[in-house]
């Protein structure tokens, strides 16, 4: 760990939230906005997402009421986008925090702070993730998206409020003191893990408006002291010593291309390449997927047909669809999906394994070398980026075919290209947070 101290580090995180411009990313933003949208229609059309709605609505009388909503909803979708090397969904904190603030408190904000809010909410998101250990939190109980939320929103929405450097060190001490410990595993057929997650990203939107009112946190609590007690010996505060003309993380987002833990992404791209080559899914016999040796217990911890949550989670249920049912690879709701015997069966003959010879590409990359026996021959296909990492970007064409598939005929789908356009067009912004005013309690 770093022996530098980092008491002082906050005062430049605060000068990057309070003054960084996104202005070179723009249409970038625009991009994760569309597919942002994609999660925060998804998840409120779902059992799921509406029980969690109506749980925060009946139960917070305040405006913070949508971010907790919509955070949850949007993260509970598992196709919301993610940084690998950090763990971190940052669409999925930064996005509810700036719609909710430019919905209630800051309503004249232009597109461009708008913007500016998002891109200093994910950047310092995923600065404090990796100085906490990034990916190695997992493997120690941590979820690393919930632990950087209040950080990450408070960041969104004192930049937004239009906080100086000054009151940003506040709103960022304020946030840091409420870094949530580990949640344990999610369990049940309604997990609470996304209802927390909702709940830390509102705690940052109050630190930031707490900070915005005059209230102090303490400024020297961000040192070294402080990220090894949470981060261990993984922890290294030299991310948060990274300067503006950093290439940002922003550039390396991945999207989702399907509704599955990221984990297991590379396997469903192999095998989709395999049976795209020609491979007879009826005559597949068995398949070997050999991944790090950090995630592999976590790929078959559970039958699929355990609950949602599992289906999204093991890679043998997610080879199953892909093989069998590949639309349902793209049900975020997963209301309809019936484990039947032949999905049962061809998950049964999927085995999952660590592969030391992997894990020097982890954390950089979550690969998967997936071997099929079909008949007298084996076809074998190593994947270290699947659809929707930045080696395989996605533009509006792939992500209007990710609505299509995930949104079909949903009514509001035409909002996607609305969110596309709200990072530079002021009615388009007006339009999207019109479109979740209903979040907000007494709208």
């Amino acid at each position: 760990m770093s022996g530098t101290p980092v008491s002082t580090f906050i005062e430049e995180l605060a000068g990057f939230a309070a003054s960084a411009s996104s202005e070179p990313h723009r249409e970038a933003i625009g991009l994760q906005l569309a597919d942002s949208a994609i999660a925060l229609l998804a998840g409120a059309a779902s059992a799921e997402g509406q029980a969690v709605r109506r749980f925060v609505a009946d139960t917070d009388g305040g405006p913070l009421a949508a971010c907790a909503s919509l955070a949850a909803t949007m993260r509970l979708t598992e196709v919301d986008d993610i940084h690998r090397s950090s763990a971190v969904t940052p669409s999925a904190i930064v996005l509810p925090a700036a719609l909710t603030l430019r919905m209630s408190f800051a309503r004249e904000a232009a597109p461009s702070r708008f913007a500016d809010a998002l891109f200093v909410g994910e950047e310092l998101s995923i600065r404090l993730a990796l100085a906490l250990g990034g990916v190695s939190l997992l493997t120690r109980g941590g979820w690393p998206s919930y632990m950087v939320a209040p950080f990450g929103a408070a960041a969104t929405a004192g930049r937004l409020l239009g906080l100086t450097p000054e009151r940003m060190r506040h709103a960022l001490a304020l946030a840091a003191a409420q870094t949530p410990p580990p949640i344990g595993r999610a369990t049940g057929q309604r997990p609470g893990r996304w209802l927390l997650f909702g709940q830390a990203v509102r705690a940052g939107c109050v630190a930031a408006l707490a900070a915005a009112d005059g209230i102090d946190g303490d400024v020297a609590l961000l040192n070294d002291a402080w990220l090894g007690r949470i981060g261990g010996e993984a922890a290294n505060a030299a991310w948060l010593a990274r300067k503006d003309s950093d290439a940002p993380a922003r550039e390396s987002i991945s999207v989702k291309p399907h509704c599955a833990a990221k984990q297991a992404l590379a396997a469903v791209h192999g095998l989709q390449a395999l049976l795209a080559d020609g491979l007879d899914p009826a005559a597949i016999e068995a398949v070997e997927v050999r991944v790090p040796s950090a995630y592999a217990a976590m790929l078959d911890r559970e039958p699929p047909e355990a609950g949602r949550l599992a289906s999204l989670v093991s890679v043998r249920g997610q080879l199953a669809l892909t093989a069998l049912q590949p639309a349902s690879l793209d049900d975020v709701a997963r209301d309809g999906l019936r484990w039947t015997a032949d999905l049962a069966d061809f998950a049964a003959r999927v085995r999952v394994t660590a592969d030391p010879s992997l894990d020097g590409l982890y954390p950089a990359k979550w690969p998967a070398r997936v071997s099929v026996r079909a008949g007298a021959r084996t076809h074998e296909l190593t994947v270290a980026d699947s659809a929707g990492d930045p080696a395989l970007r996605f533009g509006m064409d792939e992500l209007a075919g990710k609505a299509t598939r995930m949104l079909g005929a949903h009514p509001a789908a035409d909002l996607v290209d609305t969110a596309r356009r709200a990072a530079t067009e002021p009615a388009q912004l007006d339009a999207l947070c019109a479109r979740f005013w209903h979040d907000l309690p007494g709208s």
